[in-house]
């Protein structure tokens, strides 16, 4: 019996370390509850600008982005390294204000885009796309301004594909 338990401690052990280790854009699929998705790693850049995951969403698909691990910085030689939710408001302050793609969220939030539509995503958000797109994702920091930018974070995706893409 022990010997049991510990081959299937083991396999488990192994299962999640193979799904630790999947590479950007690695895709798996899956099913939660009565639901299938299909779920992506990607890592964002802090030092690039729209990063395509080459995820396409389409209208009526719900989706998630949430962080996994990982940090970057709007200013490495100034500021502390954060996650997917960026600065404190506090902290916020205290950087250069003519560099924010979003202004209503603070500096380091990751961010995406599908299309024209831009959503602050932080560390976790799920969305009903009401529009089609690839999805992009990126730092809360512009084009411009990434000079001084450090580090980099992962992400999950998942999609959950609606049944009508009208």
């Amino acid at each position: 019996m022990r010997r049991l338990l510990a081959r299937s401690a083991a396999a488990a052990a192994a299962a999640t370390t193979a799904l630790a280790l999947l590479p950007a854009g690695a895709a798996e699929a899956a099913t939660a509850g009565s639901q299938s998705y299909r779920s992506y790693r990607y890592v964002v850049s802090a030092t690039s600008g729209w990063q395509s995951t080459g995820i396409y969403v389409r209208r009526g698909d719900r989706y998630s982005v949430e962080y996994v691990r990982g940090e970057w910085t709007v200013d490495r030689a100034r500021f502390g390294w954060v996650d997917a939710d960026g600065y404190d408001w506090d902290t916020d302050a205290r950087i250069y204000q003519g560099c924010k793609i979003d202004d209503d969220e603070t500096y380091g939030t990751l961010l995406a885009k599908r299309g024209r539509s831009l959503t602050a995503m932080g560390s976790y958000r799920k969305l009903r796309a009401k529009g089609s797109g690839t999805l992009r994702l990126r730092i809360n920091d512009d084009d411009r301004c990434l000079g001084d930018n450090a580090g980099r974070i992962t992400v999950t995706i998942r999609i959950w594909r609606s049944r009508s893409y009208g």
